[in-house]
């Protein structure tokens, strides 16, 4: 299975999508799982497509006509869990009836599209003039203290004189 890891972060390297790799290899490596477990065959096909000029369909596949599905694993077992990953790495998924030479097979496919990009965290409002900045800095102090002040004030509440372990006032 890393040689199909590998294969595919040379590609996508090549079509110039290196942000997808880590997400290609994940999927891959669950798509590939599943063939060798559920199809209990060590040989199936990788393949990559761009769709688009950023979008790839990546496909595995094997000799089993059996179509997958999704399970609900429950949290103490080991398998189940495959679909569920590349279900939620992908843009969509599927499978689809093919043949492997002469045998029925079938090939489970991701779509696989870059992260969005992040939004830069907004700035500090700058003021034109240093009274500005200085009643912005005193304002936040303000807040800062008030904060401060209210969580370390003494209770409202007390407890009732002749408290046992308390001494009477």
């Amino acid at each position: 299975m890393s040689e199909a890891r590998h294969f595919a972060r040379a590609v996508l390297q090549d079509w110039a999508l290196p942000d997808l790799a880590d997400t290609a290899e994940m999927v891959i490596s669950e798509l590939a799982s599943n063939a060798v477990l559920h199809a209990r065959h060590a040989a199936f096909r990788v393949t990559l497509r761009l769709l688009g000029n950023d979008h790839v369909r990546v496909a595995v596949v094997d000799r089993s006509a059996a179509l997958p599905s999704m399970v609900d694993a429950g949290d103490d077992e080991d398998h189940g869990r495959g679909l569920a990953i590349v279900d939620a790495l992908s843009q969509k998924w599927g499978a689809d009836p093919v043949w492997w030479g002469t045998q029925k097979g079938k090939a489970v496919w991701a779509e696989l599209a870059p992260p969005e990009p992040v939004e830069p965290p907004t700035r500090v409002p700058i003021y034109p003039s240093r009274i500005g900045q200085i009643v912005y800095l005193l304002t936040i102090f303000a807040v800062l203290a008030a904060i401060i002040a209210a969580t370390v004030a003494e209770p409202d509440h007390a407890l009732p004189f002749g408290h046992p372990g308390l001494p009477a006032r």
